[in-house]
C-alpha cells in the first residue's frame, strides 16, 4: 500500500536523488512505500572537495581517468600541481573538470588524452557502487531503484571567448524562451542537450553502471526552486513568490507565479557574503525589470533576466533556502519563510529532483 508522501510525489517510483553542490552532496533514497521522513537521507562532503584535499598532499605525477566532477577548488589544485613541476595527464571527461574548453585545459599545462592506461586516480562524483552497497547494508534492495536523480551546476561546453558564466546564463535563456516553465529545465537521459557536459558525463556514468537505470537531470539552481515548492507553507502563498537559495557556492533567486518563471538571478556567495545588504536592491530591481544582467556579471555574478516586470510590492511572499541562508538576516529583506520541504532544508535539492521527475512523468500539476 502506498503511503501518501508530499502529494505530487506519490506517483514517483523508487529513486536515488543526488544534489551535488560546492560544499555538500545531499542524497535521498525515495520509496513511495515510506513517508518522506522514513526514507534514507545523507548529507556528506562533496566528492570534488574530498578529491582536492587528497590531491593537494601528493608529490608525484597524476594520471586521471573517469568522469567530470565539479571544478572550482579541485581545478585550482590540479593547476597548482602542474606549477609544482608534476605532470597531470587526464582523460577527456575528467579534463572538463578544469575548464569547459579543452584548449584552456591544455594551456594550463595539463595533458589531455583519449585514454589513461594506468590511472592514479578515478574521478566519479556519482559513486553509485558506494551508495548501492550502503543501501543494501541498511536493508534496502537497490535493484528496486528505477531512477537516479542528478543535480549539479553545469556551465555548458564553451569553445568561444565568451565567459563560462555568460555561457551558462545564455543556455538558461534559450531553454526558457517562449514558455518560462520550470519543466523546460528538467531533462532525462533521452533529451539532455549535448552542451551540458557535466550532466551528460554524470548520465553516462550512471548508464555504464547499470544500463536499465533511468536518469532525471536538473541544474542545481532550479532543483532548489522545485524543492521549495513542496513546502506546504510555500504552496499556501498566493501571488508572485520570490525564492532565494543561499548555497555554499552560488546565490540564486527566482520569481515564480502561476507556474511561470517571471525573473531569474544568479550570483556568487563569496561576493554577496561581503555585502549581503546589496541583495535587497538587487531583488527590487530584478522584480521591476531595472537590473541589467551586465551589472550582475561585472560584480562577478552570472547574470539576471526579468521576463515579466512588476512592482516589488506585488511580491506576495519571499522564500529562502540553502546552507548559507543565515545571510538572509543581513539583506534587509523581511517577512521571509525558510523552506523545509519534507521537514528538512538540506533535502530541498533531492526533493526538487523528485518534483522534476513527477513533471516529466506528467504526475501532478505544473510547478
Amino acid at each position: 500500500m502506498t503511503v501518501p508522501s508530499l502529494g505530487v510525489l506519490e506517483g514517483c517510483p523508487v529513486t536515488l536523488a543526488m544534489d551535488i553542490g560546492t560544499g555538500t552532496k545531499d542524497v535521498l533514497h525515495f520509496s513511495p512505500d515510506n513517508t518522506i521522513e522514513n526514507n534514507i537521507k545523507l548529507v556528506v562532503p562533496t566528492p570534488a572537495l574530498l578529491m582536492a584535499n587528497r590531491l593537494e598532499t601528493l608529490d608525484h605525477d597524476l594520471a586521471i581517468a573517469g568522469y567530470t566532477m565539479g571544478g572550482g577548488y579541485l581545478a585550482k589544485v590540479l593547476k597548482r600541481h602542474v606549477k609544482k613541476g608534476h605532470r597531470v595527464v587526464m582523460e577527456t571527461l575528467p579534463a572538463f573538470t578544469v575548464r569547459n574548453n579543452l584548449e584552456e585545459v591544455r594551456e594550463a599545462g595539463i595533458e589531455v588524452v583519449e585514454r589513461v592506461e594506468t590511472p592514479t586516480h578515478h574521478f566519479d562524483e556519482i559513486e553509485l557502487p558506494l551508495y548501492f552497497d550502503l543501501l543494501s547494508r541498511f536493508g534496502e534492495d537497490p535493484s528496486r531503484i528505477e531512477y537516479i536523480g542528478l543535480s549539479v551546476q553545469d556551465h555548458g561546453y564553451n569553445t568561444s571567448d565568451e565567459s563560462s558564466r555568460q555561457n551558462r546564463f545564455r543556455y538558461f535563456l534559450e531553454h526558457l524562451a517562449g514558455n518560462q516553465l520550470p519543466r523546460s529545465l528538467v531533462f532525462t537521459d533521452d533529451n539532455l542537450p549535448e552542451v551540458f557536459g557535466r550532466l551528460r558525463s554524470g548520465a553516462l556514468c550512471i548508464k555504464r553502471f547499470r544500463p536499465s537505470l533511468r536518469v532525471v537531470l536538473i541544474d542545481t539552481s532550479f532543483s532548489a526552486i522545485l524543492g521549495c515548492s513542496l513546502d506546504p507553507r510555500v504552496q499556501a502563498i498566493r501571488g508572485p513568490t520570490l525564492y532565494i537559495n543561499f548555497g555554499n557556492g552560488h546565490v540564486m533567486a527566482c520569481i515564480l507565479n502561476e507556474g511561470r518563471i517571471q525573473a531569474f538571478f544568479e550570483h556568487h556567495t563569496r561576493v554577496l557574503k561581503t555585502k549581503p545588504e546589496a541583495m535587497r536592491d538587487y531583488m527590487v530591481r530584478l522584480a521591476e525589470g531595472k537590473l541589467p544582467s551586465d551589472e550582475v556579471f561585472q560584480d562577478d555574478g552570472n547574470g539576471c533576466v526579468t521576463f515579466e516586470p512588476q512592482p516589488f510590492s506585488a511580491i506576495a511572499g519571499v522564500v529562502v533556502t540553502g546552507p548559507q541562508r543565515h545571510l538572509m538576516a543581513r539583506t534587509g529583506l523581511t517577512g521571509y519563510l525558510e523552506a523545509a520541504p519534507g521537514g528538512d532544508m538540506m533535502m530541498t535539492g533531492p526533493l526538487g529532483l523528485l518534483r522534476g521527475l513527477a513533471l516529466v512523468r506528467a504526475v501532478g500539476s505544473d510547478a
